[in-house]
């Protein structure tokens, strides 16, 4: 190698989590993050062929660290977080990983977050728009049948909790949006324990449960707390969605589901 040439950049095997992956392509809205972008992260299928995944994963601080945008110091999980990932089509990738000094870190984070902003602000609008009604459904739903002995509900400050669970901000925005429902929620299962006394200890222990089963199959940070999300939403529409959210918030911030 002549001096002065760059070392080559170290190649790294790169595998996401299923709900990284799930993340971002939710968060997209099937565009590319380049904002004068018009092009499909996924391409329609047609009567002859099945959709398409031609969009591709690009690494904000480089997968290594001497790659695009490299940042020595960081860990396999921060370089392969949501945060840390955005969608490209195929021409904005090899443009900014091969002219990464054009496009710095901080440029390529202003593009993630104001492709994936319409996508908060409509959580934020069906959150606005949930009533009792959705709650007590979202909560009812997930209790468990079974009652177990009362754990440590001590109130953990969230900040401090987000910290201790290793939730980057992709996590803590949306903790943060469920959270707005906090005092409702609190009101649903006081109505809810008038009739079943149970009820509370059914939530938290539903919840428990989940999060044990997930921790179980080595879920951590990101990945876990979406698993959660996930699980929290169920499977009907969005307001059921934007509820379940707002249920794991409150008992995110007032109980033992997640780590204090």
């Amino acid at each position: 190698m002549n001096a002065g040439t760059k070392k080559p950049a170290t190649k790294v095997k790169r595998s996401y989590a299923i709900k990284t992956i799930k993340v971002l392509f939710g968060f997209c809205g099937n565009r590319c993050a380049e904002p004068s972008c018009t092009q499909r992260i996924i391409k329609e299928g047609t009567d002859y062929s099945h959709d398409l995944v031609v969009g591709q994963i690009a690494h904000i601080y480089a997968a290594a660290d001497n790659g695009p945008r490299g940042k020595p110091g960081l860990t396999e999980k921060e370089r392969n977080a949501p945060d840390n990932l955005i969608l490209l089509c195929p021409t904005h990738h090899v443009v900014v990983d091969g002219q990464h000094q054009t496009y710095p870190a901080t440029l390529l984070r202003e593009w993630k977050e104001k492709r994936e902003r319409p996508f908060r602000e409509q959580i934020k609008d069906r959150i606005n728009d949930l009533g009792y009604k959705e709650l007590e459904f979202a909560a009812a739903s997930l209790m468990s049948a079974s009652v177990v002995a009362e754990a440590d509900l001590a109130i953990v400050p969230p900040a401090e909790k987000i910290a201790k669970n290793g939730l980057g901000p992709s996590s803590a925005n949306l903790l943060r949006m469920g959270a707005s429902k906090s005092r409702e929620c609190e009101e649903v299962i006081m109505r809810a324990s008038q009739l079943n006394t149970n009820f509370a200890q059914q939530l938290r222990q539903g919840f428990v449960a989940k999060y044990q089963a997930l921790r179980a199959e080595k879920l951590v940070g990101d990945d876990l707390f979406m698993a959660m999300y996930d699980w929290a939403a169920g499977e009907g529409d969005k307001k059921r969605d934007a509820a379940g959210l707002c249920v794991l918030a409150h008992l995110f911030i007032m109980c033992d589901v997640f780590e204090k």
